[in-house]
């Protein structure tokens, strides 16, 4: 049987992870809703840009995270 706190941290992965792709698909579409579109001053292109990769770096590590632990919750 897996670890309680175990599977609540993975849990709390999952919904993380979640919260990022939506953040993501907002930093590449430039909106923050359906129709509401955003405006990214010249400044601040490559840090957004750089806040991307960044999520997109932890998404990737935490699918590796959570396809760990689906393949065995026990280990």
């Amino acid at each position: 049987m897996p670890d309680a706190a175990y599977a609540t941290f993975i849990e709390d992965c999952r919904q993380e992870r979640a919260h990022l792709f939506g953040l993501i698909e907002a930093l590449e579409g430039n909106t923050i809703s359906p129709g509401s579109r955003i405006s990214i001053p010249d400044p601040l292109v490559a840090a957004t840009g750089a806040t991307l990769v960044a999520f997109q770096q932890t998404v990737t590590q935490l699918n590796a995270l959570i396809d760990a632990y689906d393949a065995n919750p026990n280990a």
